[in-house]
């Protein structure tokens, strides 16, 4: 914990404490943008931000999940569930108070609280057990052993047995409380759980195996939230990886003539729901004092802009596009985004993650990089706004990947 908070930046605490001394800062926490409210809490720590996890709602704890408890070893792979990050959110959401936690918890998707629980424990119905008949007596007694050593705890007619001791205080207490509280939505939660127990226990031969059925539970789990996240923008990084890739092998002639989309964005913008721009959302005082206090990220071209370091063409055809055709720059605009996603999810830069300014920086160097491909080195800004109409960003972006993605990907 100590280490937790030397990592901290300067003045989080002061930030926290100002927020919470003030009753109009406090009434305002609920309008943030989950994503804002996600950084603020990720600025304070996790630990300490119990005070503000007991102000957020749902919907805001439900899309920070989906950003925070989600992660890939590497961009491209797929993103896992991460019990132990949910262990650590479960004692945060309890020190709001055990009836808060648990109504919380059903109000959050289904899909994601079953695969939390079925990832910090086994969960078997005594009563079904008891009538199984296919374990010898032998086997039966060595899993009675088994069970004497291990974490547990009796809820009912289910047996809720830890996979993983950190964590497991903060899951029994919220279990009883949702017993008391919520005793209809604990049985089906349990049962959902149990059945995955049985499958693993049917396909695998035995309570000693390592993994169960849990990848039924995380994909069901991760299929919403991709669909929740689609519609905020995101790109999943089999997406990403599967996009990259796709304009890394095409040969260049077929980008650069084809006016059709490959599968992946295609989908991809019919899944999208266009939002109000950050800038079209109306200001609160919570939202201007985070702002005061966000540190700017530095601007860094990660490729030349053109002789003499001049201003991206794309830059300036976007802005000429702007004033003659509204509706084609918010199309280029929002797939700008799109593209700066592929790479966050699907990519990386000097071995690691990018940035989201370093993503945003190089999917328009990319696309600069494709539009003078298409234009045969042209710097014409009516000709390329022109062009920009008709052509979308991700056509430009996949031709410069084409020519300079192995050489940013090194």
């Amino acid at each position: 914990m100590a280490d937790e908070i030397t990592r901290r930046p300067p003045g989080a605490h002061a930030l926290l404490a100002r927020i919470l001394e003030d009753p109009a800062l406090v009434r305002h926490v609920q309008s943030l943008e989950p994503r804002a409210l996600g950084r603020l809490i990720d600025r304070v720590g996790l630990e300490d931000s119990a005070e503000l996890v007991a102000l957020a709602t749902t919907e805001q704890l439900q899309r920070i999940f989906d950003d925070d408890l989600w992660h890939a070893a590497r961009p491209g792979q797929e993103e896992r569930f991460d019990p132990a990050r949910f262990g650590l959110w479960l004692e945060v959401m309890l020190e709001a108070g055990e009836r808060f936690a648990a109504e919380k918890l059903t109000e959050l998707p289904e899909e994601l609280v079953g695969l939390a629980l079925h990832r910090q424990a086994i969960v078997l119905n005594l009563d079904e057990r008891a009538l199984d008949l296919s374990e010898s007596k032998e086997e039966e007694d060595l899993v009675d052993k088994v069970l004497d050593g291990v974490l547990s705890e009796e809820i009912g007619e289910y047996l809720v047995i830890a996979r993983r001791h950190d964590g497991w205080d903060a899951l029994v207490r919220v279990l009883l409380a949702l017993d008391e509280a919520q005793h209809d939505f604990l049985v089906g939660l349990l049962d959902r759980c149990a059945h995955a127990s049985q499958s693993y226990i049917e396909d695998h031969g035995g309570l000693y195996d390592v993994l169960t059925s849990e990848e039924m539970l995380e994909s069901d789990a991760a299929a919403e939230r991709d669909d929740r996240r689609a519609a905020e923008g995101f790109v999943s990084p089999s997406d990403a990886a599967a996009f990259l890739g796709y304009a890394r092998v095409t040969s260049l002639e077929k980008l650069m003539s084809s006016s059709e989309r490959d599968p992946i964005t295609r989908t991809y913008f019919r899944r999208y729901e266009r939002r109000a721009r950050p800038s079209d959302a109306p200001s609160t005082p919570l939202a201007e004092l985070l702002e005061e206090t966000e540190e700017a990220a530095p601007a860094r071209p990660l490729l030349g802009a053109g002789d003499g370091g001049d201003e991206l063409l794309v830059t300036r055809a976007l802005v000429a596009l702007s004033v003659r055709n509204a509706e084609a720059h918010a199309h280029r605009v929002d797939e700008l985004g799109y593209l700066a996603n592929v790479l966050i999810a699907g990519a990386t830069r000097a071995g690691r993650r990018y940035r989201p300014f370093e993503a945003a920086e190089a999917a328009l160097a990319l696309c600069d990089r494709g539009l003078a491909q298409l234009l045969d080195g042209s710097r014409d800004v009516a000709r390329a706004a022109e062009l920009l109409v008709s052509a979308s960003a991700d056509k430009l972006f996949r031709i410069g990947w084409h020519l300079d993605g192995a050489a940013l990907s090194a």
